[in-house]
């Protein structure tokens, strides 16, 4: 009897499993999926409970 040994090129290695958008840069995925444009669009929302809120100041200024 004959065994087939497959080996595959493309290993899932468990940095991949981690993140499969590693190879791909934060900006161009932020363009993709048309977020918010935040740097020096943003003011702060003191809760008063230790946290904050993020708002947008003009939330139509996306990454282009």
């Amino acid at each position: 009897m004959k065994s087939i040994v497959r080996v595959r090129k493309n290993l899932l290695t468990s940095d991949k499993l981690a993140n499969p958008f590693s190879d791909v840069p934060m900006e161009e995925r932020l363009k993709k999926v048309k977020a918010i444009d935040l740097r020096d669009n943003y003011w702060i929302e003191d809760l008063g409970n230790g946290f904050g809120k993020i708002h947008a100041i003009d939330p139509t200024k996306i990454y282009k």
